[in-house]
């Protein structure tokens, strides 16, 4: 993507598009990594003429999912990270290595828990859901 279409990106999602949040979301569209708040830092630290810092980042990042610009995931308890592929799919993780890979619907066939209108004994109005799979890469 060029940087108008990152611009044009944050400013069709309601973001006004600095230089600090065009490159965070530039480096976010690229990456397949699912990188964590700390990784996307250390990628984009020095692709600006003036210091980044962490703070900016975690803003940024705050701002860009609040926005649906990305999305949280979370594949182990407290650590966010994030994604810009925003097509319905869920998520497996390489418990060997850590690689978070995205999950294509079509590849989940039937699921063995069917969710019910009546989520949480209706308590709760069910907005969405994300499933992380975890397994190794056979040898």
């Amino acid at each position: 993507m060029t940087v108008f279409d990152i611009e044009q990106l944050l400013s069709d999602h309601g973001v006004k598009p600095t230089p600090q949040r065009a490159v965070i979301t530039d480096f976010l569209v690229q990456t397949h990594s699912h990188p964590t708040a700390d990784d996307v830092f250390a990628a984009v630290a020095d692709k600006l003429p003036v210091p980044l810092s962490r703070a900016t980042v975690y803003n940024t990042l705050n701002i860009l999912v609040q926005h649906k610009v990305v999305q949280e995931v979370f594949t182990e308890p407290g650590k966010a990270r994030y994604d810009a592929n925003l097509s319905d799919h869920h998520h497996f993780v390489d418990s060997s290595t850590g690689q978070v890979i995205d999950v294509d619907l079509e590849n989940i066939t039937n699921l063995p828990i069917g969710l019910r209108q009546d989520f949480l004994g209706g308590k709760f109005e069910l907005e969405g859901y994300q499933i992380t799979f975890f397994g190794k890469k056979k040898d």
